[in-house]
């Protein structure tokens, strides 16, 4: 009979790779997850080991391609924490060389405490604020897609960095997202997504609340949920690169900077 697993190995690696600014080729056999249960309890094992202020959750690989192209039937869920919030128009300082995803998205911030089985019907009743984000991956791996979604899953999906941004009204989300330019180095490089490429924000909150409820997690209030790129990503570095989404009017800014190598 195998032995169960134990993500703490796993976990303990990633924390080590993460503190010291290197990535990983892969977890080595004996260790490595192999499916998705078996990642979020490695990713559970990385957060308690990471010893970091919970500040929420985030959604990745949610649009319909995403999903279909991984074989995914739902989106995948890490976790945010307060010591990786940074506020627009700062530098952000991420200890690794390797390249950084900039992902420009909607997030949420919960108004209530949200114990399982108890999400309102209209998602949105439990949100005190919606926002424009960036969310700055950068994974604990070399190639995250290489190696798998269950150690993707593990490696926090891929969570570096977090921006909040400015306040929106909620029913501006869809001209936001049709209007959004992203921009590195004052050049444009993106904008927003549609069709199968697209995510549904409020789509996502909804999956969460019902993630949650039934691993029997209770979402906090003051919980940010950020929900996954509703632009296209794209990557900068190494050195400093001066990062900027334009929408509606409004612009978000940040600095973002890694080792030159």
């Amino acid at each position: 009979m195998s032995k169960p697993f134990d993500p703490r190995a796993a976990a303990s690696l990633l924390v080590k790779a993460d503190r010291e600014g290197r990535q990983l080729t892969e977890l080595p056999a004996d260790v490595r997850p192999g499916t998705l249960m078996e990642g979020y309890a490695v990713q559970a094992a990385y957060a308690e080991a990471l010893g970091e202020t919970p500040k929420g959750w985030k959604l990745g690989v949610g649009s319909v391609a995403a999903m279909a192209a991984g074989n995914l039937e739902r989106p995948l869920v890490g976790r945010l924490f307060a010591e990786r919030f940074h506020p627009p128009g700062s530098t952000v300082r991420l200890p690794c060389a390797a390249p950084v995803t900039v992902e420009f998205e909607i997030a949420f911030v919960l108004g209530r405490d949200i114990a399982p089985g108890t999400a309102p019907a209209d998602a949105m009743g439990a949100v005190a604020s919606t926002h424009v984000a960036f969310e700055l991956v950068q994974s604990r791996f070399v190639d995250r897609r290489a190696v798998g979604w269950p150690s993707f899953v593990g490696d926090n999906v891929g969570f570096g960095a977090h921006i909040v941004g400015e306040r929106i009204d909620p029913a501006h989300i869809d001209r936001v997202v049709k209007t959004v330019e992203e921009q590195a180095d004052g050049r444009a490089v993106g904008r927003g997504l549609s069709g199968d490429d697209a995510i549904d924000p409020v789509q996502a909150l909804r999956f969460l609340f019902e993630r949650a409820s039934y691993h029997g997690i209770t979402l906090k209030r003051d919980d940010v949920v950020t929900t996954g790129a509703v632009a296209k990503p794209f990557d900068v570095g190494p050195g400093s690169v001066d990062v900027a989404a334009l929408y509606l009017g409004g612009k978000l800014a940040v600095r973002v900077t890694t080792p030159q190598g």
